[in-house]
């Protein structure tokens, strides 16, 4: 708590009390830094002896400390944002307006001489808080200690991880001398551990065994000292820390020697610890268990995972169903049991610590209204870790995982519980709500790295923390993250820390509003999720002003909640503001959005608003702009005058401009995402100016926005991460011209995903630097009479290729041996004049699905079907019937080639 927090409020109060300190000189810089480095003194020691000064009186002068920082950045800000403004006007404008600056002056710097006053109270109060040290009694931390004798007396599931890790640990190769269990908290890493330590096979394996849990509270010289007390009994203590090291080290090169290092957290203790393992030298073996994927990363890491819900319930039996009870005698109460048991299950998130503790609680429960009533008490049971006598109780298990969090991520990671149970959570959204928070640090970006290159790596650490479960982005060079979400335990420890922070606070089915009524004046972040959206009018009101964050959630952007009209006016300290699946009075943006003049980032994503208003313009701190709904809206031309705006994404039907003309680029020189354009009313004539655009995406109807675009980025190649595109009827390519534009808009690395409707002449011939990062290709209705196939299975990275409508009008096409490497979906639609396919051995190595429809002419399946052992689905659909009788499952002519595909579909068969 200390570290994260208070550490971020300094640092925003340094740089807006002295980074501004140019726009308001009477602020006394001196003395602003002397004070801020009073409290970084302190905040260091209060961070190393969290024991101590975990008070109240600590906690209610950190409450202070934010409420500081935030109003000392809300008053510079807001002044900065009104003298910029009066500064660029001109004329008889600037005449009258330099009263207004100076009455703005004048206002900022009382509020700053207010709050300045207020920190000079907290660096003198911070003299009695250190006094008090001494006549505070030291807390014994929680400290977990394991022991390789353990024996877990309830064990389900994992015996593929214990083949598989027993293996492992026998083996004499030497490359896998250090195995790494890693996982969150509560999964079950030391359990699995302990196991592969005393079995047979292990202890027959090896000489000498040790083990030590090294915790949170590292101290190496003691986890040596134990390692050699277990490897060379009756050794006796040895006080020199080199020679400590010098003997361990010995021994295993003398011994076949098993080790296991319980509960490493820092890739830095693993380091430290490396040093006395021969690794390499001898046919020792190392394992670990740890929450971070990162240590010991370059060796075999094991990633362990919860249980099945069947293990789940397995376990929770075992734990706590009497000896008589016998699952299959099927009776009326011991259905009920079961179907309460595995519903208590589910809510546990099939961690085996969560169903252990509340196992032991069901224990003393003999009747299903008593476990229902557990059922409904859960949240709270998990909390207490009432039930197995044991002192492992699971949310001190997590909050460790938190409290080892480096400062920049602890406010990263509570934000996450903003949104929605059981949700994937859109990077993409959420860096950008990182970012507007201020929680992603420029000074963390690396050579030619963005804000959003920063936001992943903080999203990387947490799931290298075993914190988050990511998604990587199947469209993605980089393999960068699509989405993250959390673990049900995880989710109730950031909406715990998050209240107990004062950090946010959610309204959803679980938390009402007038749960949270007194404390929402000093909340500063409101999560409000669809379905308390009729409970909104709470929100109003001066005691409000505080509120930094808005986020109206829904779960899909189909299921639109309406709401009243709504002023948003008084919000005066919002910078993000969520609309989500709303639709407002009359189809408009609520009043009083344009006065919120420190907003930076503005969602409607899913919501009916007919048309965004031109006083979007006024709002001079929006970095973002989210306009992606499936609804028609009117754009007004005048969006380029948001001259600091980053993320741009477009509705994706624009029905015309307001203003007339089209919109324009010119003025968004800080712009790094396009998103849903439609060239039909962009225009691109100043894309060059975009120096910061990074990703685009969109449809292109005609032939001079596409030579524009291209030739942009082949001029820029390095600059662009990802770009789709659409091209559609509009946009021929079966011209000369036609079809060197489409050669020249392949060679652009940074095309990742390209649909093409309209006519091709032909695909030009394979060249290295064609589609080297190609992933997803539609064609539709081009029309080629050469087959494309030719091209297509050279392209190195393309995974999913749909072809639709007569792409091909020829008679036979052939996919070679070793073409497509990396293909995983094929769609054959519509290819009306197709005769033959064939398919060479070795072809498609990797195709997973094959859906093939509406090829009325194509006589059978392709003989080389039988040797692509990865498909796994193929489905038929609108074919005719004596295609089907061919392959029809038994005694289908065909069939022999097709009999190894799990799953074969039929559908709408035709008898043409």
């Amino acid at each position: 708590m200390f570290d994260a927090f208070a550490s971020m409020a300094l640092e925003t109060l340094r740089d807006v009390l002295i980074g501004e300190a140019k726009f308001l000189p009477s602020v006394d810089v001196e003395e602003v830094q002397r004070q801020l480095k009073t409290m970084h003194c302190f905040l260091g020691g209060a961070d190393r002896r969290e024991d101590k000064y975990n008070t109240e009186t600590v906690c209610n002068w950190l409450r202070e400390l934010q409420n500081l920082a935030d109003q000392a950045e809300d008053v510079l800000e807001r002044y900065v944002v009104r003298v910029t403004s009066k500064r660029e006007r001109t004329g008889l404008k600037k005449v009258l307006n330099t009263f207004t600056s100076i009455s703005y002056e004048y206002s900022a710097r009382k509020e700053i001489e207010n709050i300045m006053s207020r920190m000079a109270y907290l660096t003198q109060s911070l003299e009695s808080i250190t006094k008090e040290e001494s006549s505070i009694d030291n807390t014994q931390l929680w400290s977990r200690k394991t022991y390789g004798h353990e024996v877990e007396e309830h064990f389900v599931g994992m015996e593929d991880d214990i083949n598989v890790l027993e293996t492992l640990v026998t083996s004499d190769d030497r490359s896998d001398k250090v195995i790494s269990i890693c996982g969150m908290g509560g999964l079950g890493k030391t359990t699995l551990a302990t196991k592969i330590y005393n079995g047979e096979v292990v202890r027959r394996r090896f000489e000498a065994r040790a083990w030590v849990c090294v915790s949170q509270q590292f101290q190496p010289k003691a986890v040596f000292q134990g390692l050699l007390n277990q490897l060379v009994p009756n050794q006796g203590e040895v006080k020199d820390e080199n020679e400590l090291v010098r003997k361990l080290y010995q021994v295993q090169l003398e011994k076949k020697c098993l080790v296991v290092l319980d509960d490493i957290w820092e890739v830095n203790h693993w380091n430290i610890l490396s040093r006395v393992f021969p690794i390499g030298e001898a046919c020792c073996k190392v394992v670990l268990t740890s929450r971070n994927e990162k240590v010991a990363a370059t060796e075999y890491v094991h990633k362990l995972e919860c249980l099945s819900e069947e293990e789940g319930w397995e376990l929770l039996q075992k734990i706590a169903l009497p000896i008589n009870y016998s699952p299959d005698l099927i009776t009326t109460e011991s259905k009920l049991l079961e179907d309460e048991g595995k519903e208590i299950v589910r809510k546990c998130g099939c961690l085996p610590l969560a169903i252990s503790i509340i196992g032991g609680i069901l224990r003393q429960k003999k009747s299903s209204s008593e476990w229902e009533e557990v059922k409904k008490n859960i949240d709270s049971y998990l909390k207490r870790g009432e039930g197995v006598g044991k002192d492992t109780r699971i949310m001190q298990i997590l909050d460790l995982s938190y409290n080892v969090l480096p400062y920049n991520l602890k406010p990263c990671f509570l934000y996450l519980g903003c949104f929605q149970e059981d949700r994937d959570i859109e990077t993409k959204q959420l860096y950008l709500l990182w970012m507007a928070e201020g929680m992603i640090s420029s000074k963390n970006k690396g050579r030619g790295e963005t804000l959003r290159d920063v936001a992943e790596r903080y999203l990387c650490e947490l799931a290298n923390r075993c914190m988050i479960q990511v998604k990587v982005d199947e469209y993605s060079i980089h393999n960068r993250f699509e989405s993250c979400r959390l673990h049900d335990l995880m989710r109730d420890l950031c909406l715990s820390k998050g209240k107990e922070e004062e950090f946010v606070q959610v309204v959803d089915k679980q938390r009402q509003t007038e749960d949270i009524g007194s404390s929402l004046g000093r909340t500063r972040r409101l999560a409000v999720h669809k379905e308390k959206l009729e409970d909104l009018q709470f929100v109003y009101g001066r005691r409000n002003r505080n509120l930094r964050s808005l986020l109206l959630l829904e779960n899909t952007y189909s299921d639109i909640q309406k709401i009243v009209s709504i002023d948003f006016g008084m919000l005066t300290s919002l910078k993000i503001l969520i609309l989500e699946g709303c639709e407002f009075k009359n189809r408009k943006l609520p009043e009083g959005i344009e006065k919120l003049i420190l907003l930076k980032h503005l969602s409607l994503y899913g919501s009916k608003v007919e048309e965004l208003p031109p006083s979007i313009r006024k709002l001079p701190c929006l970095q973002s702009l989210n306009l992606r709904t499936p609804y028609q809206m009117k754009l007004p031309s005048v969006i380029h005058s948001t001259g600091r705006l980053r993320h741009l994404l477009l509705p994706e039907s624009i029905t015309s401009i307001v203003g007339g003309g089209k919109l324009k680029l010119d003025g968004l020189n800080e712009l790094e995402t396009l998103s849903g354009f439609n060239s039909e009313f962009m225009d691109f004539s100043h894309i060059h100016k975009l120096v910061n655009l990074r990703e685009l995406n969109g449809d292109i109807c005609d032939e001079e926005s596409l030579s524009t675009i291209v030739h942009h980025i082949l001029d820029h190649q390095d600059q662009f991460r990802k770009t789709f595109f659409e091209i559609n009827g509009s946009c021929p390519m079966n011209s000369e011209q036609g079809s060197i534009l489409l050669r020249k808009m392949l060679m652009c690395h940074s095309l990742v995903k390209l649909h093409i409707y309209c006519r091709v002449r032909k695909l030009p011939a394979y060249e290295p630097h064609l589609c080297r990062n190609l992933i997803y290709l539609t064609l539709d209705d081009c029309r080629m009479e050469e087959d494309p196939m030719k091209t297509l299975e050279k392209l190195p990275m393309l995974r999913e290729l749909e072809m639709d409508k007569d792409v091909f009008v020829g008679r036979e096409m052939v996919c070679r041996a070793a073409g497509f490497p990396q293909l995983r979906n094929l769609e054959l639609w519509g290819l009306t004049n197709l005769v033959e396919w064939r398919v060479e051995e070795r072809a498609m190595p990797n195709l997973s699905s094959l859906d093939i429809g509406r090829c009325k002419k194509l006589k059978m399946i392709p003989e080389g079907l039988r040797f692509i052992t990865t498909l796994q689905e193929i489905t038929i659909s609108y074919m005719p019937k004596e295609f089907k009788d061919r392959i029809r499952i038994v005694d289908g002519e065909d069939f022999d080639k097709i009999k190894h595909i799990p799953s074969i579909r039929f559908w709408k068969v035709v008898g043409y």
